[in-house]
C-alpha cells in the first residue's frame, strides 16, 4: 500500500497541514484543522498515513521564506492528482508570479481552452494545495477579488502578505481595481 507523509507546518497564520507521497506534495491545507485535512486527503488517496515532519523541511523553509515577504514560487516537486484538465489549470496556476494575479478566463487562454472559464472555476475549487499553488491569486475577469475554497478572509491575507490588497486596516476591496496586478 503506497505510503503518504503528513505533518503540521507552524507559520504565523498557524498551523499548516502537508501531506506527500514519495513524488512530491498532494495536499496542503491553511486551515490548521487535522481532522478535516485527514477527512479530504482520505476521501482523494487511500493510502497508509504516516506522520513524518522531516518529509517537509524544504516546504517548512519555502513557508519561512514566503512570510517574511520573499517573492518566489514554490518550488515543489509536486504530486498533482486530479483530472488531465485539473491538472493543466493547476499547472498555469503554479506560473502566476508572487504578488500577480490573472483571471479565471486568463486561466481557460493560458491552457488552451477559452470557453472552459466555468469549468476552470471548478479546477480552481479543487486545488487541493492552496497557498502553494497560489489559487488566491485568480480573481474575476472584472478585478474583484472573486471566490476562495479557503474563505474570503484567507484570500484577503495571502494577497496581502504579497502586496496586493494596500493595508491590513482597510480589508474592503470596494473600489480595489485587481486587473491592474493581471501577469
Amino acid at each position: 500500500m503506497e505510503k503518504i507523509y503528513i505533518a503540521g507546518l507552524e507559520t504565523p497564520l498557524g498551523t499548516m497541514w502537508a501531506a506527500a507521497s514519495e513524488k512530491g506534495l498532494v495536499q496542503f491545507s491553511m486551515s490548521g484543522d487535522l481532522e478535516g485535512f485527514m477527512r479530504e486527503l482520505r476521501a482523494r488517496i487511500k493510502a497508509e498515513y504516516v506522520e513524518n515532519p522531516d518529509k517537509f523541511k524544504a516546504l517548512k523553509s519555502e513557508l519561512d521564506r514566503y512570510f517574511e515577504g520573499e517573492k518566489f514560487v514554490f518550488e515543489g516537486p509536486f504530486d498533482m492528482r486530479g483530472t488531465p484538465f485539473q491538472v493543466d489549470v493547476w499547472k498555469a496556476i503554479h506560473s502566476i508570479p508572487y504578488g500577480k494575479l490573472t483571471s479565471y478566463g486568463g486561466i481557460a487562454k493560458q491552457i488552451g481552452r477559452p470557453k472552459a472559464v466555468r469549468a476552470v472555476g471548478n479546477a480552481v475549487g479543487d486545488n487541493p494545495m492552496g497557498l502553494i499553488v497560489p489559487c488566491h491569486r485568480v480573481v474575476s475577469s472584472d478585478g474583484g477579488i472573486g471566490g476562495f475554497t479557503g474563505g474570503l478572509d484567507w484570500k484577503r491575507k495571502l494577497l496581502l502578505q504579497e502586496g496586493i490588497l494596500p493595508s491590513a486596516k482597510d480589508k474592503s476591496e470596494t473600489g480595489i481595481d485587481l486587473r491592474k496586478f493581471f501577469k
